[in-house]
């Protein structure tokens, strides 16, 4: 009878624990954002904000994704490799992928029309994205071009390393001009395996001459006070799975990270 019991017991836990399973997963469920913060997706429908100008569109980054990827694997491959005058070597820094739900965060940070980062766009799988953004111009007659605007917008981001020093990478510091170097920062995070990114232009009805070009690109993480942005010494050196043969200073894509630094 007692074992009867017990199987009865089990069974019942396990159509509990199935019924968890089973619940739908929502942008609306509050634990993926911090207390009093709304998630972007949540309850989104993806349109533009009706402050936007009427002529916002998204740029199509289908055909830029690898490009995307690659302006940021080389630039970590540069300072991971220990080329970065001032920088350190990293022992154990990811290869970067693409990822569409970061992709698509992005995208919708993008359709408020307002350059700020978002108070809230956490995943189920990456509980402290990053973000970093970016808006630059270009004359209204000139032809569009992707890679120059994806060029542009790295090379504002990873230059924010003039302006710090290898001390934020062993001990990341705060300071009120975060934004100044924050980019920089999450560009070379050793655990940011992945990348999703979003453009969109516009036309400011002050400046009827210029396109605004927005991109926003989310990571898997974020960097945090106190923690190192990646571990100083021999390139690679501590990589599980070995090294990337195109980015021999990076870990391979097969390299396992735990992004959710707080949560463990």
């Amino acid at each position: 009878m007692e074992s009867g019991r017990n199987l009865t017991i089990g069974c019942l836990m396990l159509i509990i624990l199935g019924a968890a399973i089973s619940q739908p997963l929502s942008w609306c469920d509050p634990e993926l954002c911090p207390d009093n913060t709304a998630h972007i997706a949540c309850n989104n429908n993806g349109e533009f904000h009706e402050t936007c100008s009427p002529d916002a569109t998204m740029v199509d980054l289908k055909p830029y994704r690898n490009l995307i990827v690659e302006e940021h694997n080389k630039r970590r491959n540069f300072i991971a490799s220990g080329s970065l005058p001032g920088y350190y070597p990293a022992t154990r820094m990811a290869t970067m992928v693409w990822d569409d739900e970061l992709e698509y965060l992005a995208t919708l940070n993008l359709k408020t029309c307002y350059l700020e980062h978002d108070d809230c766009h956490n995943s189920y799988r990456f509980r402290n994205l990053g973000q970093n953004l970016c808006g630059v111009d270009r004359r209204r007659n000139w032809p569009l071009n992707v890679t120059n605007l994806v060029e542009q917008s790295m090379g504002l981001w990873f230059g924010e390393h003039k302006l710090i020093d290898s001390s934020y990478i062993t001990d990341f510091k705060l300071t009120r001009n975060l934004e100044k170097y924050g980019h920089f920062v999450e560009t070379v995070l050793d655990r940011n395996t992945h990348v999703g990114c979003a453009m969109m232009r516009f036309t400011n009805p002050q400046y009827p001459f210029l396109y605004i070009y927005n991109t926003a690109c989310n990571y898997a993480s974020v960097y945090a006070i106190g923690v190192p942005v990646y571990n100083a010494g021999e390139p690679a050196s501590e990589c599980r799975s070995g090294s990337n043969p195109k980015y021999p200073a990076l870990c391979s894509i097969k390299e396992e990270y735990n992004p959710n630094h707080n949560l463990y």
